[in-house]
């Protein structure tokens, strides 16, 4: 791969052994889950030397490994989230995983009234359809679906599908298991025109690509730690942007959250369960937290989201991009058919293909997993939806030209066995 002046290029082998398994995987599945990476698992390791070491008091005021949302970890979190999404540390929180996060907001942030209706796609992943299922059952909303065509949501489809009953339209920003991407800007344009709401499951977006909540203009977003971010499992962020955690008031009540004036007053002399807590939510995006990041996870959180600054995020997308187009030329050299857009604007390195026979794709998934003696099994998935499949490569920043070449080699004589 050319010299391009990108740090990650510059860096690549100082990169690489921050992910130990690389020595022994030929890794492209970040789609499904990261593997750890040596900076967060230094910090997480840390956080249980302090509670080792008993720092973990919190009167009068918390220590190092404290409660995890009593911590400057915490805030440290959400300052650091918030610039890798451009928002403002009020719109952003310590989450995990969407699903957790959609079930709180999608059930107690919003009255559903028979009639109103949500905009998907045949290109959602399951977990939050299957909430909005349940929505539809119990309120009488009205599920649209807006069909892919050749792998991709056309904007025509989806403006046709909105007006003015729609409350919601919820997408991934990235279709797990197809790899197209949103141009979220334009999508929200449209949605905003007739009144609705975005939701933006961007856990297979966020880390790959740049992602400027401001500019996009989205009401909400959610993601984890765990995939493209390289990050901990146990952590992640939601955005609500500012205008709306005013309007939201969730039935869901979490007493840290309560707007104090005095702060926390478990040690007033006085102190009362109810007289002292007789205050609303705080009006942040922690309004809406659960309190799910446990403290080595947030550790690693913190450790995940420096390390971007350091290679920095347009510097990763780049990089991403560059070898997905890489990926696509090798697949089609051998006679694959790739699903996903070739479009770089349309995706990053999710990419989707086939060799044309769903036997031939099953046989060479298990190849991968398997290659032969002495070799490196190739990591990647096996994934359709919507009539898009079946196998699903991952090129991340820490990849190379070389790991696409062995997975062509594999996938070539798989092909010709």
């Amino acid at each position: 791969m050319a010299r391009t002046g990108n740090y990650i290029d510059e860096h690549i082998g100082e990169i690489r052994k921050e992910f130990k398994l690389l020595d022994y995987w030929v890794y492209l599945n970040s789609g499904d889950q990261m593997i750890p990476g040596n900076y967060w698992l230094k910090a997480a390791r840390e956080f249980y030397d302090f509670v080792e070491f008993g720092r973990m008091e919190d009167i009068p005021v918390a220590d190092i490994a404290t409660h995890p949302f009593l911590t400057t970890a915490w805030n440290d979190c959400i300052e650091l989230g918030a610039r890798f999404i451009n928002a403002d540390p009020e719109e952003v929180t310590n989450t995990y995983r969407p699903a957790i996060t959609a079930n709180l907001l999608l059930y107690n942030c919003f009255d559903w009234k028979a009639g109103d209706n949500v905009v998907i796609t045949d290109l959602n992943y399951p977990s939050i359809v299957y909430i909005l299922m349940d929505i539809r059952k119990r309120y009488g909303v009205e599920l649209r679906v807006v069909k892919n065509v050749g792998g991709e949501i056309l904007l025509e489809d989806m403006e046709k599908a909105i007006d003015g009953r729609t409350r919601m339209v919820c997408v991934d920003r990235t279709a797990a298991f197809g790899g197209f991407t949103y141009d979220m800007k334009a999508l929200c344009k449209i949605a905003h025109a007739k009144g609705a709401l975005v939701f933006d499951d961007a856990i297979q977006a966020l880390g790959a690509i740049k992602i400027d909540v401001k500019d996009d203009d989205v009401d909400i977003l959610v993601s984890g730690a765990y995939k493209w971010q390289c990050g901990p499992e146990g952590a992640g962020l939601l955005y609500v942007k500012k205008d709306l955690i005013r309007k939201l008031d969730p039935r869901y009540r979490d007493y840290l959250w309560a707007d104090i004036p005095t702060g926390i007053p478990f040690a007033l002399k006085d102190h009362d369960n109810m007289r002292h807590w007789d205050f609303p939510p705080a009006e942040t995006a922690n309004k809406f937290s659960q309190d799910v990041t446990i403290g080595p996870a947030l550790f690693g959180w913190k450790e995940t989201l420096r390390f971007y600054e350091k290679i920095g995020m347009e510097n990763a997308e780049e990089r991403i991009k560059r070898l997905g187009t890489y990926l696509i030329e090798r697949l089609e050299e051998i006679g694959c058919v790739v699903k996903t857009p070739k479009d770089v604007r349309k995706r990053h390195g999710m990419i989707v293909y086939t060799t044309g026979s769903y036997e031939t794709d099953l046989k060479s998934f298990q190849r991968f997993a398997a290659p032969g003696r002495c070799m490196k099994p190739v990591k990647v998935s096996m994934r359709a939806l919507g009539g898009v499949g079946n196998i699903r490569a991952c090129t991340h920043f820490y990849n190379t030209e070389e790991d696409v070449d062995y997975l062509i080699r594999v996938q070539s004589a798989v092909m010709k066995a």
